[in-house]
């Protein structure tokens, strides 16, 4: 399976570190072939990676890209201070950010009546990736109690729900299908995600395509649930992230049990992936309830109860900051020791099955 992502981004404004919907783009002649940096028409800000058949080199090529923005990075006679930082988030001020995965098939075409089959193993997990992928607790600069504003908020406008039969080439469906252009082949699209740092998309990206491989390999659909039991599954993830209660096949479990039965059930394809440690880290961090809203609810709430009247400004330091320090290579721990924000140890988490560890 290839696969690529789109990223919507804000961005802040440096040396005031103003929150802003304001356009940046690289400086002209650094992107690659297949890479994109463009301009969304809702948020502003947009970059495409070149399509990647491993999760390795996706996990290298999105943080290479979006390390492209940061002038600072380049020999300039200018000595200028001003500048841009990407804002990965799914929500800050009146506009909605999200992430979307492409998947097409390596060495083939992808019609529409195989994306069809294979969306239909993909969808009843949509659940499961909202939770996995929610970043979006500010909204309106307010910090909120909501996992995704941006799902709970923008459903029924950007990302409608389909149900498991039900594929179009709709773009503001949850999921559709894309024809092929100049530039890229037909893919099938996954809209789901907030905006997010790489490594949070690219293990949403290791699930979907754990699901793919599986549907290429023939076999059947892991997870089948009621339309509305979907649903329900859906707006609770968007509500709760990684602490929502979601449905495998008929049982209520959490969505860290949910985490425990999927890398379990698809632990053959995951091991074919050659995944990232920073990877299993982001899938410890999950299985501990911490996904990437989780991460901005506590930098923003430490940034708020510092300085009430200042707090937007103090969080856009740490996360430049931050930003700059995983894009050059750090690790997500350093990311969220750069904002500030403890996370829980990670040293006896097992993911899987107890006494039976992937990693």
């Amino acid at each position: 399976m290839v696969a690529g992502v789109e990223i919507e981004s804000y961005t802040i404004s440096l040396p005031e570190y103003d929150i802003t919907r304001e356009l940046a783009f690289p400086r002209k002649g650094v992107g690659e072939r297949g890479e994109h940096f463009r301009r969304d028409w809702s948020i502003g800000t947009e970059y495409n990676s070149r399509p990647f058949k491993t999760i390795r080199e996706g996990l290298f090529l999105v943080k290479a890209g979006l390390r492209k923005y940061s002038h600072h990075h380049y020999r300039s006679k200018n000595d200028s201070q001003r500048g841009k930082q990407l804002l990965l988030v799914g929500g800050w001020r009146d506009r909605f950010a999200g992430a979307h995965i492409h998947l097409s098939i390596a060495g083939q075409t992808l019609d529409k009546a195989d994306a069809l089959h294979l969306a239909g193993h993909i969808h009843d997990h949509i659940p499961f990736l909202i939770a996995m992928g929610a970043n979006s607790p500010v909204w309106a600069e307010e910090l909120t109690n909501l996992a995704s504003n941006r799902i709970v908020k923008a459903s029924k406008i950007y990302f409608k729900p389909i149900r498991r039969s039900e594929l179009t080439m709709r773009s503001m469906d949850e999921m559709l299908f894309n024809r092929s252009r100049v530039t890229k082949p037909p893919t099938l699209e996954v809209r789901v995600l907030d905006a997010n740092v790489p490594e949070y998309l690219l293990a949403a990206v290791c699930v979907v395509k754990a699901v793919a491989l599986a549907w290429l390999a023939g076999k059947k659909s892991e997870q089948r649930i009621p339309h509305a039991a979907y649903l329900r599954a859906r707006n609770a993830a968007a509500e709760r992230g990684m602490r929502a209660t979601l449905d495998w096949n008929g049982s209520a479990i959490p969505a860290t049990k949910y985490l425990d039965r999927f890398l379990w059930t698809y632990r053959e394809e995951l091991d074919m992936m050659d995944i990232p440690h920073d990877l299993w880290t982001v899938f410890k961090l999950l299985k501990r309830g911490w996904n990437g809203s989780a991460l901005l609810q506590a930098a923003a709430r430490a940034a708020y109860n510092e300085h009430p009247q200042t707090w937007q400004r103090r969080f856009a330091k740490r996360y430049v900051k931050a930003l700059d320090a995983l894009l050059a290579g750090n690790s997500i721990l350093d990311f969220t020791r750069h904002l500030d924000v403890e996370t829980p140890d990670l040293e006896n988490v097992w993911l899987g099955r107890r006494n039976l560890k992937l990693v």
